[in-house]
């Protein structure tokens, strides 16, 4: 992101990119890709940027500002209230430890777009670090590496297997891991996917079609509810 990038300048930008992506992969036209882009879940949340009231302001300042106005919204004690505690997600200085959320899903652009928006919307009240992957394979060799993560977002339909499966490993032991709470995120929340999740353990099923503010905070029910039980 570039100093003097406005908001809008920086969704542009990223949507010609996603576009030029798509073009180069699939051999078409700019303009047909770019119509497909913005029809996609990722596409629909940068709009929700670009058309945004905010979209002529700098970017860089746009952020700075929205955690700002979010942190002088929270009242001091909660800041401070879990500070010196061994499962508190503040240090002694009131500073924010990082939330750390697995998502699997095999759309780069959705995935990427998904986990930006998502860390916007969320600061200050969670600072989240997404760890990513793109298939139940990569979120085994995640979960690995990875120690503390306290919630994860599973797409169903992903290229190695049903994401499902995944959720009933991760709320479960099949790992050999701590439970994670689960949700499931796609985009045809029918009743028999929603069904099958709940069936494994997940706590919920999200339609990629919502909102980011509907996201963020269902996103926040599912961390607390990990921290709740841990």
């Amino acid at each position: 992101m570039r100093a003097e990038q406005t908001v809008s300048e920086m969704v542009v930008e990223v949507l010609a990119r996603q576009t030029e992506s798509l073009s180069e992969r699939e051999g078409r036209p700019f303009e047909d890709a770019f119509v497909e882009v913005l029809d996609t879940p990722a596409g629909r949340l940068l709009t929700e940027l670009v058309d945004g009231p905010h979209r002529h302001e700098r970017a860089a300042e746009w952020q700075a500002h929205l955690i700002a106005d979010r942190l002088s919204q929270r009242p001091a004690t909660f800041l401070v209230g879990l500070a010196g505690t061994a499962e508190g997600r503040y240090g002694t200085k009131g500073q924010e430890m990082q939330t750390r959320i697995l998502l699997v899903e095999d759309n780069e652009d959705f995935r990427e777009a998904f986990a930006r928006m998502l860390e916007l919307e969320l600061a200050p009240e969670l600072n989240v670090v997404f760890a990513q992957a793109d298939s139940i394979a990569g979120a085994h060799a995640l979960l690995q590496e990875e120690d503390g993560l306290d919630a994860a977002l599973i797409d169903v339909g992903l290229p190695d297997g049903d994401g499902v499966d995944l959720v009933r490993e991760l709320e479960g032991d099949g790992l050999g891991i701590p439970a994670l709470p689960t949700l499931v995120i796609t985009a045809n929340p029918d009743h028999s996917v929603a069904a099958r999740a709940m069936e494994a353990g997940a706590r919920g099923v999200l339609s990629k079609m919502v909102s980011v503010k509907e996201t963020a905070e269902t996103v926040q029910l599912l961390v607390g509810e990990g921290h709740s039980s841990g």
